[in-house]
């Protein structure tokens, strides 16, 4: 449960501006249109139909012997829950410590409030599908579900969550101190459904570099310039294009689209969707935009964006065969692949309306929970569960240290370490991945298959009303 450039030694840090590589390809312009095939006119956005019964909360599960029991879903294995005797029913246990704990809290949270736990693996798919057809029937499967902000955010302004305050949970730890549970407010919502045990950001994302690279081409390690304020726009994009090598297909940076397009919007202080109005077509954001493109399409130093392949493997994580100088990591990440060179981390560079002090460097999205419509007497449930995860009794210092154990240990360095410290309490959010459109960031992103689809002009263009109409139908 419980992301001129000198070289080192050189007289002068001050950062050249990049001058840009000629393509060795034709001028872009977008992909022959078939003879064929119908203009459907610009994009629209289509409201959800999910239609909720009308009905009292009324749903709750007992044991024969009158123990409530509480079903927590999600789309993998997590312990411990009440059919747990032993800290070994964990096949995975590497602190006994605090394995015990965990197993001690829930046997004072299963007492205390006559409760049953238990954890259903429903898959990732397994779970969207159950809680539409479950919630909608009116009759939940879960009183908790974990949710991913992609499709739980959409999920919870549909009305398919209970809501904190309805709960009558403000004032409470969740709304203050966060020292076992946060809450994720959605900007310009009155009511707040997502939240989660609070701690230590183990999925927090950063771009990850590899050392001897950067080393070899003559350039100053980018978490030295980032110590100085250096750490910019202009730096980074020479940097790429330096160590990008098409003749040994090798890019200057691959990575997912997804937290690229949040992490670089934050660089620049620019939001797309920030709350109930649409600023695609903001300054901040076309210099966003215009840089996208830029790397993409006039360097050619980002490697091109392709649908075809797995999502991360395929165009992120290709880095451990040391085909990208710099990609998106996080500790998940770089657990699941060998390299044999040294890596780094390093946050966003600063883009020209941005400030390092204030950027935001770690995401909202992630795993969130929420106790589902219809469950009756809900904050029974949430007080339970609340117990349940203070497996630390309150003592933070001693719950961090042990979160902090697995992430110091993969990321192997100090000044790795200090620069994943640096990011974890500067929380951004921005709504445009959220709400169910069909449009993301990749279309500046030249595909494998042809050139970019988009200018950032006509991308704001084709873009902004249909933004426009799903933020009205969410926060209306």
């Amino acid at each position: 449960m419980i992301i001129t450039v000198t070289a080192c030694g050189a007289e002068s840090n001050a950062p050249a501006a990049p001058t840009p590589i000629t393509p060795e390809v034709d001028p872009i312009a977008p992909p022959p249109a078939d003879e064929d095939e119908e203009y459907d006119g610009p994009p629209v956005f289509v409201p959800p139909s999910d239609v909720l019964p009308t009905k009292p909360a009324d749903v709750i599960r007992y044991w024969s012997d009158g123990i409530r029991h509480i079903t927590m879903a999600t789309w993998w294995d997590i312990f411990y829950d009440s059919s747990h005797q032993d800290i070994w029913d964990n096949p995975d246990v590497t602190n006994v410590e605090t394995a015990q704990m965990s197993m001690d809290a829930l046997r004072r949270a299963e007492q205390e409030h006559n409760v049953y736990f238990e954890w259903v693996n429903m898959t990732w798919d397994g779970i969207v599908e159950n809680i539409r057809i479950s919630i909608m029937s009116g009759v939940p499967d879960a009183e908790i579900y974990m949710v991913d902000t992609q499709w739980g955010i959409p999920l919870a302004l549909s009305g398919f969550a209970t809501s904190l305050e309805e709960m009558g949970l403000e004032g409470t730890d969740v709304f203050g101190e966060n020292l076992v549970m946060e809450s994720l407010k959605l900007p310009g919502q009155d009511e707040t459904y997502l939240f989660r045990p609070s701690g230590f950001a183990n999925n927090l994302y950063s771009l990850g570099y590899n050392k001897d690279m950067v080393a070899a081409r003559g350039l100053e390690d980018p978490q030295d310039l980032w110590n100085r304020g250096e750490w910019t726009w202009d730096v980074w994009r020479h940097y790429i294009r330096e160590l990008t090598d098409p003749t040994q297909d090798i890019y200057g940076y691959a990575g997912v689209f997804t937290v690229f397009s949040d992490m670089i919007l934050w660089s620049n202080n620019a939001k797309i969707a920030g709350g109930p109005q649409q600023t695609l077509d903001s300054p901040e954001v076309m210099e966003v935009l215009q840089f996208i493109y830029d790397i993409y399409n006039v360097d050619r130093s980002a490697r091109p964006w392709d649908p075809d392949v797995d999502f991360w493997d395929g165009n992120n994580s290709i880095y451990a065969e040391g085909r990208s100088a710099f990609w998106i990591t996080a500790p998940w990440i770089h657990q699941d692949r060998e390299v044999n060179f040294e890596f780094g981390i390093i946050p966003f560079p600063i883009g020209p309306s941005g400030d390092q002090a204030t950027m935001a460097t770690r995401g909202a999205e992630g795993n969130f929970f929420f106790i589902p419509r219809f469950i009756k007497n809900p904050r029974e449930v949430y007080d339970a569960f609340y117990d349940y995860t203070n497996w630390f009794n309150f003592d933070t210092t001693f719950r961090d240290e042990a979160e902090h154990e697995w992430p110091r240990n993969v990321y192997e360095t100090e000044e790795n370490w200090d620069i994943f410290m640096q990011m974890q309490n500067r929380q951004g959010f921005d709504f445009f991945r959220f709400l169910g459109l069909d449009f993301n960031l990749t279309l500046l992103m030249t595909y494998t298959t042809h050139d970019a689809e988009h200018t950032p002009a006509s991308f704001v263009e084709t873009y902004k009303q249909v933004l426009q109409d799903a933020l009205d139908w969410y926060f209306n």
